[in-house]
C-alpha cells in the first residue's frame, strides 16, 4: 500500500502568514513572519511596514530552526543554557520565536516571526498555527 505524506502548499502558508500578520496587526507590533519547507528553505516571507530591518532574517532563521528540530525553536533556546556547546551549531537560531507545522504527525514546515518580545513572537506564531485547525 502507498501512502502520502503531507505537504506545504501555497493555500496552507496563505493562510497561516494573513493569520500572523493580523495578529501582530492586533497587537499593534512591527514584524516579520517566515515560513518554510520541511527542508528549512525559504516558502514565503513578509516584513510589516516599519518592522526592523533585521527581523526578516532573524524570522526564517527561528522557522529554519524549528523545522529542521521538528520542534519549537524556544527548545534550542533553553538548552542552551546548560549546554553552551549548542552555540557551536551555525545553521540554528537558539531564540524563541520558531514554530513547526505539524499535518498528521509529519513535520511539514515552520513559521518563524521576530520583532516583539519571545514571547510576543511566538504568541504571533501560534495565531498562524491556529488558523490552520491542525491536529
Amino acid at each position: 500500500m502507498i501512502s502520502f505524506k503531507p505537504v506545504l502548499t501555497a493555500a496552507i502558508v496563505r493562510t497561516a502568514l494573513e493569520a500572523a500578520i493580523a495578529a501582530a496587526q492586533t497587537e499593534q507590533h512591527n514584524m516579520s513572519v517566515a515560513i518554510v519547507d520541511e527542508g528549512g528553505y525559504l516558502f514565503c516571507l513578509q516584513r510589516m511596514d516599519n518592522a526592523g530591518l533585521m527581523t526578516p532574517k532573524v524570522a526564517g532563521d527561528k522557522a529554519r530552526t524549528a523545522a529542521l528540530l521538528r520542534a519549537p525553536s524556544r527548545m534550542l533556546a533553553d538548552r542552551v543554557t546548560t549546554d553552551v556547546a549548542l552555540l557551536r551549531l551555525t545553521d540554528y537560531l537558539p531564540m524563541a520565536g520558531g514554530l513547526p507545522i505539524i499535518i498528521q504527525g509529519h513535520c511539514v514546515g515552520a513559521i518563524g516571526v521576530s520583532g516583539g518580545t519571545p514571547e510576543q513572537d511566538e504568541r504571533v506564531g501560534q495565531a498562524g498555527l491556529a488558523a490552520l485547525q491542525l491536529d
